[in-house]
């Protein structure tokens, strides 16, 4: 009797419990079989993104550099002559002689590649200056000399001749053709004893005044003359105070030339223009 009502029981819990699952397959129409769930849709991927440096700003690190006084200073202490704050030829010859000593390029007049080897602190200031304005968009120009040409020794770098030389001189052989820098007109055509002829073009875009010394022969361009980049303005001479068939360039900054502006180093400028026209410098000349 035992057996058979546990056995009863056990029937009667199966038929209940298949009674509901029927009711519940009737209920959710699936006929008691499960429904399987659809896939998630798959998340597209990111594209992959590529990140691109920007390219390095070249600096030029044999290229001159201005030096404060208190920084000239410093540059003489270490080359062993009177620290008087000036660039003259007993500095530019004890820089040569330093820069032969540590095996540097030879150019008798400071710049970065020397000040880092001398370990000056504020090497890398200057450093970071070259960099911001190497990286600054140049200013649109034309470069002047239209055939080869090369800088000259330390003596005709800006700054040079105990801080009276105002520009830069650029040898090229006599005769060959000059052209304006910038767009401007002619503020000045005159021969000096100096200078030579020389032609002074304003109003460029860059609000500097650029001057062009001992040109071959008078400049074909007259005072308000308007000028464009690349405007013929006379050809490489020796003309006045020269040492050889050569321009030399001036920058001057508003309001310009002897007329309350003052000079800059126009070295990267030229250098920018040349680099554009793909007529880089040649070998200096010693």
């Amino acid at each position: 009797m035992r057996g058979s009502r546990t056995t009863g029981a056990i029937a009667v819990a199966l038929c209940t419990m298949m009674t509901g699952a029927s009711v519940a397959s009737a209920a959710d129409g699936t006929g008691g079989l499960a429904a399987t769930p659809a896939p998630a849709p798959a998340t597209p991927a990111s594209p992959a993104v590529t990140t691109q440096s920007a390219p390095a700003t070249v600096i030029k690190v044999t290229a001159a550099v201005s030096l404060t006084r208190s920084q000239t200073k410093s540059v003489q202490r270490r080359v062993h002559v009177r620290a008087d704050g000036r660039i003259g030829t007993g500095t530019r010859s004890a820089i040569r002689r330093y820069q032969s000593k540590k095996k540097l390029m030879r150019t008798g007049r400071p710049n970065l590649q020397t000040l880092r080897a001398m370990k000056l602190k504020f090497a890398e200031t200057i450093a970071g200056r070259m960099a911001r304005k190497a990286a600054a968009p140049s200013p649109d120009g034309t470069f002047p000399i239209q055939g080869p040409w090369h800088y000259g020794g330390a003596a005709t770098t800006f700054r040079a001749r105990g801080g009276a030389h105002q520009g830069v001189d650029l040898f090229a052989a006599c005769g060959t053709p000059l052209v304006a820098a910038s767009p401007g007109q002619v503020r000045t055509r005159k021969y000096e004893a100096r200078a030579g002829n020389y032609v002074v073009i304003t109003g460029t875009p860059g609000g500097e005044d650029e001057v062009y010394m001992h040109l071959k022969s008078r400049s074909p361009l007259k005072v308000g003359d308007a000028v464009q980049a690349g405007t013929p303005v006379g050809t490489v001479g020796d003309t006045g105070d020269a040492d050889g068939c050569h321009l030399h360039f001036e920058l001057w900054t508003a309001p310009g030339w002897y007329a309350g502006g003052h000079t800059h180093d126009p070295t990267a400028t030229l250098d920018a223009w040349a680099a554009a026209a793909g007529n880089p410098a040649g070998a200096a000349t010693s």
